[in-house]
């Protein structure tokens, strides 16, 4: 219990800075804003036809709104903050606090995530209702789990950033892995559903860990069914466990071969 509440002071002292800090949020809102109209307008034209592969209008709007939302609200520069650590050398410091250095940077990074969670949770349902109006799939005793489902994506997606950053104690330069992987989850759920694939493709991206980022969530939010969620859930966790233990076995690594260059 005393580690824990090391890791839950480290969470709050990050909310505190994200909200003192949170005018830089506004440039961001407008992009999420903007660049939920612009693939709005972009669908509009597409469903002229009726449904694409059972999604509504509404639907897809709703979807893109939510995919968007836990890519901004779980977003971090992890990989990006453990690169410029080991080349300025400041990664020895990081090293030599009272805790253990994957679960110090995770709970600092919640601080943020929980503030992005709020804002642009408010955002994303006021957009959502401004645009297309409610969404009649919603499940109000589905809720809770489309929260869970919304937790394990930010574990997921937190835990293969942070593998990423591992890798800059080797090769000191992650941006092009980050790319790989950004892109990868792109295609994979966030800007279409796995539904919109070629039927072969469906299969390999739903046995990956990339479209249980954004697209099993956003699924169970649109279209909920308890049988959908006892397909998504469970393989999201297993994918979050795996992120994390592979995580923590990579640091036992990669902190062995870890050369500090600067000052």
């Amino acid at each position: 219990m005393r580690k824990m509440r090391k890791y839950l002071v480290i969470t709050r002292v990050s909310l505190s800075n994200a909200v003192a800090y949170r005018a830089s949020a506004l440039s961001r809102f407008c992009f999420y804003s903007l660049f939920i109209y612009i693939f709005m307008s972009l669908w509009r034209a597409i469903y002229r036809e009726g449904s694409v592969h059972g999604y509504s209008y509404v639907q897809i709007v709703w979807y893109l709104i939510m995919t968007e939302f836990i890519g901004f609200a779980c977003g971090t520069s992890i990989y990006n903050t453990m690169n410029d650590e080991v080349k300025s050398g400041s990664i020895a410091y990081q090293l030599g606090r009272p805790t253990h250095y994957v679960f110090y940077q995770f709970a600092n990074s919640m601080g943020q995530v929980l503030l992005n969670l709020v804002s642009f949770g408010l955002l994303a349902v006021a957009l959502g209702y401004v645009f297309v109006g409610p969404l009649t799939t919603f499940s109000w005793a589905g809720l809770p789990l489309v929260a869970l489902s919304v937790v394990l994506s930010i574990v997921l997606n937190f835990f293969v950033l942070m593998l990423i950053g591992l890798s800059a104690f080797v090769m000191e330069d992650n941006f092009a892995m980050y790319l790989i992987y950004q892109k990868t989850a792109f295609m994979l759920g966030m800007f279409l559903p796995v539904e919109f694939l070629p039927e072969g493709m469906q299969a390999v991206a739903k046995s990956l860990p990339f479209s249980y980022v954004y697209w099993a969530p956003a699924k169970l939010f649109v279209d909920f069914s308890p049988a959908l969620c006892l397909e998504l859930i469970p393989r999201q966790a297993m994918w979050a466990f795996c992120a994390v233990v592979a995580t923590l076995v990579s640091y036992r690594f990669c902190i062995r071969r870890l050369q500090v260059n600067g000052g």
